[in-house]
């Protein structure tokens, strides 16, 4: 099957609900398309998801209909040969026309491929410019794409013109960070190694083990990551841990630890000496870690299935907890575009749960101790002012400086458009 058919038919499987990776993983493994068309339907997915917002709004310009009204396999083959002709310029247009008609020729709505085929030659004859709506919020809603939600949390927190500046970096391509395994080789050597692949790894200027790759694709096929050499961590979760700053031989609980990333950073900084508990939820993503711990050969972590906001007494205590609570993502929005369409109504309870965790956190903490709350979003009221509202509950506990900070300040915020990472907050909390 080619990599355009394929994006068209995970487009329609995504809209009927679910997660994006899933959906596109599911079906590149059913029909093993070839590298290019693997790349072009990675792409075309993505990158229809990412631009739907103003996607939607040039078709209901050209159609003068709302798309609410339109099916979706209509819809969806409109927003795949609009994606190709407004974003997509190494796409001949007659082809991104084209093809998109005969997607919808194979679908139970094959009378609507005329309608598809005016549609997009009506923009070719537009001169195949975007148009956007006059009022300057909603203009800036559709030229970025997200909801009125995510616009309006933005700005309330960090003003227009840094709200503009994350939605810009969103739409950047996405970089992959790998964490070099220090127990089994050098970040020059696993550099090197990566080179002889073909590969163009770039050191990141603040964190000593961890390599940026600008194209990712194929580095999971390598020998090398089978063998545990070096595994995906984004920058700003390696900052966390950074944050954490865990010792040989302490113990370190890390509550939310799905799919293990941090608790394998945590592993490494230990020398794999200590004990780590990485819980989880559910069973199939405690399954992830402890696979990920046996690839990278790490005996230091145990993962077990367990609900973070609920205080375990047999546990123990440790000398290090983190919180990385679920939150709703603002930060991530380059890698996961389908949280550029939230309209806010998780975030009461998210906020609930993730006092919840803060507060079984403390639990487990021992005297002295540190746990480190963190998200990757970028939300106030899931980042400072959850840490004031535990900080006013617990007088035992204070800010701590970040290692890595500068300024000693107790809790940072990582931006997208300031450095190679992705959005994330961190807070280092003490103990007294």
């Amino acid at each position: 099957m080619k990599g355009r058919e394929i994006a068209y038919r995970g487009l329609l499987r995504f809209y009927e609900g679910g997660y994006t990776n899933l959906t596109l993983n599911a079906l590149l493994s059913e029909y093993a398309p070839s590298a290019e068309d693997r790349r072009l339907a990675t792409r075309l997915f993505y990158g229809v998801i990412e631009r739907k917002r103003t996607l939607d709004y040039q078709i209901e310009s050209l159609s003068r209909r709302k798309v609410q009204k339109l099916d979706p396999p209509v819809l969806t083959a409109l927003e795949l040969g609009l994606y190709q002709l407004a974003f997509a310029a190494h796409i001949p247009p007659s082809a991104a026309v084209n093809e998109s008609v005969k997607l919808v020729k194979k679908s139970r709505f094959q009378s609507a491929s005329g309608f598809v085929n005016g549609i997009l030659r009506s923009f070719l004859r537009n001169g195949g410019k975007l148009v956007f709506p006059k009022d300057p919020k909603e203009r800036l809603e559709v030229e970025y794409s997200v909801s009125a939600w995510v616009l309006n949390s933005l700005i309330r927190d960090y003003g227009p013109d840094k709200a503009v500046l994350i939605l810009q970096s969103a739409l950047a391509p996405s970089k992959v960070f790998l964490r070099v395994n220090t127990l089994k080789i050098t970040p020059e050597d696993a550099a090197k190694r990566l080179e002889d692949h073909g590969f163009s790894p770039v050191p990141h200027p603040l964190l000593p083990n961890c390599l940026i790759l600008e194209d990712s694709g194929g580095f999971s096929d390598l020998a090398e990551f089978r063998e545990g050499l070096f595994y995906v961590q984004d920058a700003a979760s390696q900052f966390c841990v950074e944050g954490l700053d865990p010792k040989e031989g302490e113990t370190v609980f890390d509550l939310c630890a799905a799919p293990g990333s941090k608790s394998f950073t945590a592993a490494m900084k230990m020398k794999d000496v200590g004990n780590i508990l990485s819980f989880d939820l559910y069973p199939k993503r405690v399954e992830l870690i402890q696979k990920g711990a046996e690839r990278l050969s790490l005996h230091s972590i145990t993962a077990k299935a367990g609900d973070a906001c609920v205080f375990q007494k047999e546990l123990g205590t440790a000398n290090r907890v983190l919180c990385d609570v679920p939150c709703m993502g603002l930060g991530v929005i380059g890698r996961k575009p389908e949280i550029k369409y939230r309209d806010g109504c998780e975030e009461a309870a998210l906020l609930s749960t993730q006092r919840d965790i803060l507060e079984n956190g403390a639990e487990y903490l021992s005297s002295k101790g540190i746990l480190v709350y963190s998200t990757c979003s970028l939300n106030k009221r899931e980042n400072e002012e959850q840490v004031s509202w535990f900080l006013d509950r617990h007088p035992e506990f204070s800010l701590d400086p970040l290692p890595f900070s500068k300024e000693g300040e107790g809790m940072k915020t990582f931006f997208p458009d300031e450095g190679e990472n992705d959005g994330f907050f961190v807070a280092r909390l003490r103990k007294q």
